[in-house]
C-alpha cells in the first residue's frame, strides 16, 4: 500500500466515525442541520463510487480520480465539522 493509498485509507476511517457520530446526532438537529447532512451524504456517495472507480482504473486515470476523491474527502470533512458545530 502506497502512502496515499495510506492517508486515504485513515481519511475514509475517520471520516466513517464523524459519520456514524452525526448521524445519531441529527435525530435531535436543527432544519439547518438536516440540509447539510443531505447536501454531505451525497458527496459521500459520489466520493464512494469514485473510490470504486479507483479500484477499477489504473495508471494516470486512476491517480487523477484519486485526487478527485482527495478533494471530496476533504469537502466531506469540511461539511461535518460544520455539521458538528451547528449540533
Amino acid at each position: 500500500m502506497t502512502a496515499n493509498e495510506k492517508e486515504l485509507d485513515e481519511l475514509l476511517k475517520t471520516l466513517k466515525q464523524r459519520r456514524d457520530e452525526l448521524n445519531l446526532l441529527l435525530h435531535l438537529g436543527k432544519a439547518e442541520a438536516k440540509e447539510l447532512w443531505q447536501q454531505t451524504e451525497e458527496k459521500w456517495q459520489r466520493l464512494r463510487n469514485q473510490l470504486e472507480q479507483i479500484d477499477s482504473e489504473t495508471g494516470a486515470v486512476a491517480k487523477d480520480v484519486g485526487a478527485a476523491a482527495m478533494l471530496v474527502a476533504d469537502e466531506i470533512s469540511q461539511g461535518y465539522e460544520r455539521l458538528r458545530k451547528l449540533l
